[in-house]
């Protein structure tokens, strides 16, 4: 068995995998880092522990602690120039978030040729993958959550719920929700505009997080949502690690 986690700006996920499926899978805000050993707990003693950080020191030393009743080091993902058929368009490969990493890595597993790989978390990550592995490089947003609250925090609509979406919004909750949502899939939909001029044919988009499923109804072309798929892009790096 092997235990993935996914420690992200705010959340931590985790999944168990054995046998070619997620016997378990779970997740937890940072300040409720004691449910997941609380979950670990009734947990076997996985024979690998992959673990991507992109949430600090902190976490990298709570973590630590935590799974220090097992009796074996964890792979913490540190990503590669190449690395599973994927090659890292970044000037210094290790400041590309082990996270992006994980995801693209699990992208180019599927075989949908060029895609655009989106995160749809806390902070919204927007990648271009051509078909052949490459990854050309990708944007970092604010996630919805972070722009709804960016625009209301501090003033008259700071308690408020969130609005609708609307093709013309005719009310201020409803031009801000409309908003955040057409920055992201603006944002998605350039990239992949980008991504298609460059390799000549159309890119997939593979969507992933918490935010998916607000998304994917306002994405247009091939639109595939993933759930886990930094979890399992981990569980492809700890293969490729035995």
């Amino acid at each position: 068995m092997i235990l993935a986690i996914d420690a992200g700006n705010s959340r931590i996920k985790w999944g168990c995998f054995r046998a070619g499926d997620w016997i378990a899978t779970g997740a937890a805000s940072h300040a409720e880092l004691p449910l997941l050993a609380s979950a670990l707990q009734i947990i076997a003693s996985p024979d690998r522990i992959v673990i991507s950080n992109v949430a600090g020191e902190k976490i990298h030393r709570d973590l630590t602690n935590l799974l220090a009743r097992f009796p074996l080091q964890p792979q913490w993902i540190v990503p590669q120039r190449a690395q599973c058929g994927v090659i890292n368009g970044y000037g210094d490969p290790a400041k590309l978030g082990s996270d992006r990493w994980a995801a693209l890595i699990a992208a180019h597993k599927l075989g949908c040729g060029s895609s655009v790989v989106v995160n749809a978390g806390t902070a919204l990550t927007v990648d271009a993958l051509t078909g052949h592995g490459e990854f050309l490089g990708g944007l970092i947003v604010p996630g919805i959550k972070l722009m709804l609250g960016a625009l209301t925090s501090g003033t008259a609509h700071a308690h408020a719920s969130h609005g609708e979406f609307a093709a013309f919004p005719v009310n201020t909750l409803d031009a801000i929700y409309s908003g955040a949502i057409n920055a992201a899939v603006g944002s998605i939909e350039r990239i992949a505009a980008m991504l298609s001029a460059r390799t000549g044919g159309a890119a997939s988009i593979i969507v992933s997080g918490g935010a998916a499923p607000v998304l994917m109804p306002h994405l247009n072309g091939t639109v595939v949502e993933v759930k886990h798929l930094v979890l399992q892009g981990l569980i492809i790096l700890a293969g490729a690690a035995k």
